[in-house]
């Protein structure tokens, strides 16, 4: 077999560059011819229109849906509130125009797809009752001054139609095409007013100044006032659910070198728990709203630009999304149904806006560290402790091994912490062109992203591909296509754990690189290599403690784990012509990965323990060829997801409603084809590694493959009256493929209401408040929480179970035959949470504080366990439905302007939430006959009590040398772990057993701050999970022990261990091994400065001689510092010595963000 080679096809390589310019030139010319004919065409446009006694904000809310167009007004010049009656026919936008703004003296001027309002300048014969102008006042008028300047967005695009107004005046004008405005002022102390829908206004004093250059940032508020749904958009005043979102386009979280998307989340939003990324490349842990399930997923359904997503988040360029809402309760997530029950993270990507093409180039660079990092003992402390836990003489050396006595004479030392880490390097680019015109928007980008991990060994990197175009083909009809690639490449995986329901991990469970754990109990004395050439020895020192270098970079073992992705989304939408507000959608989701792992160890890796070097010669090594092995896997899925969704939405009056129907399916397939080989003492070497196992004695080829599909029918309702009163309800009818013949069907329903009753007339007088909405809303969502084929009974080769049948006179023929080796359950089903959502969202003191709060309580049934079952059905256990977990929690947020002026501002976010779950029912046994269900401790499942629940011993302190009589009861020995005597009876016994403490937190806490100064922005997160009450609590004995570590001289964290002269209460003796009980509580609780970001924008005259839109610099930090008691390791992760779960390294980074 000859070692794979790639082949670069010249005809490939000529076709995939004609296409790309074939597509380019498609773009430029729609892009050209959109934007001349749409803009002669728009105001020609025939609507009809007919109000009574509406504002007429909502009479061009009516306009926009109708012609697909936006308008742009100050509302401080535009009458907005005035109510008018207006019934028009199959009339010219134009003229519906002039009829609603002839009183007002509003002119209108289209500008791409946006149409500007603006005051019309009154003329002296406007006026013919005013006196003629005096000289004086005319001599004034003349001595005004000209001002002129340019008014951009965030991102350095230029803002047309910007109103602006002299304060306390009439006078004013707004901005052109370009952002530019040139405006006449009578002095030098006049005060200008910027104002722009969807903008925070800004007042400026130009004093001498002749030309202004300014920037208005997007209104938070205004940016949110849309979130994303199951299969569509709505208001966030009319939603009646719980969600949470967040703007990453322009943000300063959007500066961090994110590897992977979830990291932006950490701390922003409430009630959403990401865990720490400590692996390059790797993807945290997610959960919305605590654990609903105990054997189940846990995992919240994402969802791309609308679509269900069936790939990794791995894949997806974190650059290019612009915003995440996070739906929480059972009325916004109850449109996916099957899948929802443990929240949803709905994804938006970035897309082109109307204007010129914009090129952004964004890059960044750092250093990565390991914080809060174990101190191990040095050499004469280590002598000491070993010497103490094995009670030999003070002082002794005579257990160590010849080359520990060589360095010890030598006074050599090794910090093996030092030695298997790094310092890491984290690299992000990205370059990106968008765009639109009135028919068509484009987006295109590329990234790569490079992380070398503060492990040796440990690194990733990754290669994203994404385009996305859509066009307005007809007034009608709107087609859609957004494809994406991307290649992952990691080091140090090992591919033989990742055969799990989950192949496309992004983040893989233990990898061939240095190991931790071995570098953490290394003698300070140990060999390090075994030669001047920088050879590494295997075994440093005795007891068979390998080397953590030892087959990472020494070319005893080699691996890889490549990584592709493809996928293509396409939608078309038809706007039905005859019916207003009627549309029908479909999607296409087509998502495929191919990935090849393998990994190769040879002879040398096995190298007996020893002294002297043979050890290493080739005539000795050539005898561990028949333990050389190698595998290589090919694995991949393929799956696909078409929606169905046809859409009404339409107001009459002031009803309005929105109805979706919506049918969709997806599916999705997995093959495995995993190749082994091993012994290869009859082909004489390993020199082809990985690429050579046909040339082992024993080859094995193992296929594995499953599948699942769904399929889902959706109804949703929802109706507003007034604005100020909302209801919500739908229906959702799924079928699963993975669950059992007698339930493969599930309904759920859910509804909600809500009521701003700020609108109505007995709040509209309180001036501090400016909005409050509150809301209910309840239903069921379910958790597919069960593998392909769980229910059905299966069958084995009967060769592991024994049954071996000789059909040949010939010894050695042997023949198996199959047998059913798990027993199906057609009866079960699935997961269902049922839960309730209440709460309210308020604005106070002229939208400078915002209070959001949500309570929520769901109960979780139909939990899968696999049971025990009786022998005599011939099986061990089945999988069953049984058991419930009750779910609680409270969430808050505050949001605050604390300080806006012109050069300075300041915004606080506070977000805190708690959450409680609870074992409500369990198997339905009570055994011991108290009429009490009982629980399962084996499992640590207690009925009443939390998931994660941690049951044992409590300790009381240290047995001393006066402890005759409690030494005389349990046999221990004085400086053993002494425990509490609950039963009475003599002795410790499992009757003495009690709930400890609890693994979950009591509640989160994280606060952000942003300070703007002129064109510097700080932004700095903090994070806390916080214990208290007996939680979050973990064992963490090597906290506490000095022994019992399984080998006598390991090195360890100096403590102050019991000795007779030292009667601590708190740490064991040196040479207390354990007991089976001593656990070494500790929390875990801990805050974090979690991102720090500052940046500075360049300004605009600096950058605009070299044809820049804007510029940013900035330099930023991530878990820059935590404050904890933990000990050992990082308090998130619970890493402690000892533990081989890689640390969360803190990150350093400079970078910029340009666009031209």
């Amino acid at each position: 077999m000859k070692k794979k080679q790639k082949i670069i096809n010249p005809l490939w390589t000529i076709m995939k560059a004609s296409t790309l310019q074939i597509v380019l030139m498609l773009i430029a010319t729609a892009y050209g011819h959109a934007y001349t004919s749409e803009a002669q065409q728009l105001l020609s446009q025939k609507v009809s229109v007919k109000v009574e006694q509406k504002a007429i904000r909502e009479v061009l809310a009516i306009l926009e849906k109708n012609v697909d167009v936006k308008f742009v007004y100050s509302v401080q010049l535009l009458p907005a509130d005035r109510k008018i009656t207006l019934h028009m026919e199959d009339k010219q936008l134009s003229e519906v125009l002039e009829k609603m703004f002839q009183p007002d003296h509003i002119s209108y001027k289209q500008i791409r797809n946006k149409i500007v309002l603006k005051k019309v300048d009154r003329t002296l014969s406007d006026f013919p009752e005013m006196a003629p102008i005096s000289p004086v006042m005319a001599m004034t008028r003349v001595a005004d001054r000209v001002l002129t300047g340019v008014v951009k967005d965030n991102t350095g695009e230029p803002l047309p139609g910007v109103s602006i107004t002299v304060k306390g005046t009439t006078s004013g004008t707004s901005t052109d095409v370009e952002g530019k405005f040139s405006l006449s002022i009578p002095d030098n102390n006049v005060t200008l007013v910027f104002s722009f829908v969807g903008y925070i206004a800004q007042e400026i004093q130009p004093g001498a100044q002749t030309s202004l250059q300014i920037e208005l940032k997007p209104d938070t508020k205004a940016l949110e006032e849309v979130v994303v749904i199951g299969y569509g958009t709505v208001k966030r005043q009319d939603f009646t659910g719980s969600v949470s979102s967040l703007k990453m386009e322009g943000s300063s979280i959007a500066l961090m070198p994110n590897m992977n998307a979830l990291e932006a989340l950490k701390g922003s939003l409430p009630g959403l728990n990401i865990g720490a990324s400590n692996t390059a490349g790797g993807q945290p842990s997610v959960d919305v709203r605590g654990q609903n399930s105990i054997n189940g997923s846990n995992d919240p359904l994402i969802v791309l630009d609308g679509v269900v997503f069936l790939g990794n988040l791995a894949d997806i360029n974190p650059n290019d999304i612009a915003s995440f809402d996070v739906l929480k309760d059972a009325t916004s997530a109850a449109a996916y149904g099957s899948r929802s029950a443990n929240g949803v993270i709905a994804i938006t990507t970035k897309r082109g806006k109307v204007g010129k093409p914009v090129i952004t180039l964004n890059s960044s660079t750092g250093f990565q560290t390991w914080q809060n990092r174990p101190e191990m003992m040095r050499g004469e402390e280590w002598i000491k402790v070993v010497n103490a836990r094995n009670k030999y003489a003070e002082g002794s050396t005579n257990w160590m091994k010849p080359g520990e006595l060589a360095n010890l004479a030598a006074g050599r030392e090794t910090n093996w912490l030092d030695q298997v880490t790094q310092t890491g390097v984290i690299q992000t680019y990205q370059a990106a062109v968008s765009g639109a015109s009135e028919r068509v928007s484009y987006y295109m980008s590329t990234a790569y992203d490079k992380n070398k991990g503060i492990v040796i060994g440990d690194g990733f990197d990754r290669i994203s591909l994404s385009g996305k175009v859509k066009t307005n083909i007809t007034d009608w009809l709107e087609v859609g296509v957004d494809a994406g690639y991307s290649k992952r490449t990691y080091t140090g995986t090992d591919p033989l754990l990742q055969r799990s329901s989950n192949r496309n991990s992004a983040q893989p469970e233990t990898r061939f690189a240095a190991n931790i754990n071995e570098a953490q109990t290394m003698s300070p004395y140990g060999v390090m290599y075994r030669d001047e050439a920088g050879n590494l020895e295997k075994y440093p020192y005795t007891q068979s403690a390998i080397n953590p270098l030892w087959g990472v970079n020494d070319g005893t073992r080699s691996n890889q784990d490549v990584r592709l992705n493809y996928r293509l989304n396409s939608n078309a939408v038809v706007s039905v012509p005859w019916v207003e507000g009627l549309t029908y959608r479909v999607n296409l989701l087509y998502n495929t990965t191919s990935n090849e792992s393998g990994n190769f160890t040879n002879e040398r890796y096995y190298v007996q323990e020893g002294e002297g070097p043979n050890r290493y010669l080739p005539s000795t090594v050539q005898g561990f060829l028949t333990n050389a092995n190698g595998v290589i896997n090919t694995y991949g899925t393929k799956s696909y997801v078409f929606d169905n969704i046809i859409n009404y939405k339409n107001a009459f009056g002031k009803h309005g409603i929105d109805v979706t129907l919506v049918a969709t399916r997806d599916h999705q397939q997995y093959q495995l084809v995993a190749s082994s080989g091993n012994n290869f003492a009859a082909n004489g070497n390993t020199t082809l590694g990985m690429w050579g196992l046909h040339k082992a004695t024993v080859q094995r080829v193992n296929q594995d493959a499953n599948e699942r599909s769904n399929i889902g029918y959706l109804a949703r309702a929802s109706y507003a009256f007034d604005d100020k009163y909302f209801l919500t309800g739908s229906y959702r009818r799924d079928g699963a493929s993975v669950f059992g013949a007698n339930n493969k069907w599930a309904n759920f329903l859910a509804a909600g209401v809500a009521w701003k009753i700020s609108s109505e007339e007995f709040l509209k007088s309180f001036a501090p408040l400016n909005n409050l909405k509150v809301k209910f809303s309840y239903g069921q969502n379910g958790n597919q929480g069960v593998a392909p084929f769980a229910t059905l009974s299966t069958i084995a080769n009967a060769a592991s179970g024994g049954s071996r049948y000789e059909f040949s006179n010939t010894p050695g023929i042997i023949n198996y035959g199959l047998y059913q080796d798990a027993l199906g359950n057609a009866g079960l089903g699935w997961e269902t949470t049922t839960s309730w959502n209440a709460g309210f969202e308020s604005a106070w003191l002229n939208n400078r504080l915002f209070l959001d709060l949500d309570v929520y309580y769901g109960k979780t049934t139909d939990q899968i366990f696999v049971r025990n079952i009786p022998v005599m059905t011939g099986f061990k256990t089945i999988r069953t439905s049984m058991g419930q977990v009750n779910n609680r929690g409270v969430e808050i947020t505050v949001r605050s302007v604390n300080l806006k002026s012109r050069d300075l501002s300041w915004n606080t976010s506070l977000t805190f939430w708690q959450n409680r779950n609870k074992l409500a029912k369990l198997y339905g046994e009570d055994n011991d006959g108290d009429g009490r269900e009982d629980d399962d401790i084996a499992n640590n499942l207690f009925i009443g009590q939390p998931l994660g629940t941690i049951f044992g011993y409590e300790q009381i302190g240290i047995v001393q040398v006066g402890d005759a009589e409690y030494i005389a009861q349990t046999g221990a020995a004085p400086g053993a772990p002494k425990y509490k005597d609950i039963d009475g009876q003599a002795g410790i016994t499992p009757a003495d057993r009690k709930v400890l403490g609890y693994a979950q937190e009591n509640f989160r806490l994280n606060m952000s701050n942003t300070l703007t100064y002129k064109n510097f922005e700080l932004y700095v997160m903090l994070t806390g999970t916080f214990g208290g009450g007996n939680r979050f609590l973990r064992s963490n004995q090597q906290a506490y022990m000095t022994a019992g570590t399984g080998r006598f001289n390991d090195n360890m964290t100096s403590k102050p261990y019991w000795t007779p002269e030292n009667p601590s209460n708190v740490y064991p003796s040196a040479y207390f091994t354990g007991d089976g009980r001593f656990l070494g509580l500790q929390s875990r609780a801990f805050v974090r400065v979690q991102d720090v970001t500052l940046s500075y924008r360049l300004k605009p005259e600096w950058i605009s001689k070299i044809r820049m839109n804007s510029a940013k610099l900035f330099v930023s930090a991530r878990n820059l510092a935590t404050f904890t008691k933990w000990e050992g390791g990082d308090p998130e992760t619970g890493t402690t010595v000892r533990d081989n779960t890689f640390p969360v390294p803190t990150s350093y980074s400079i970078g910029a963000n340009i666009s031209f």
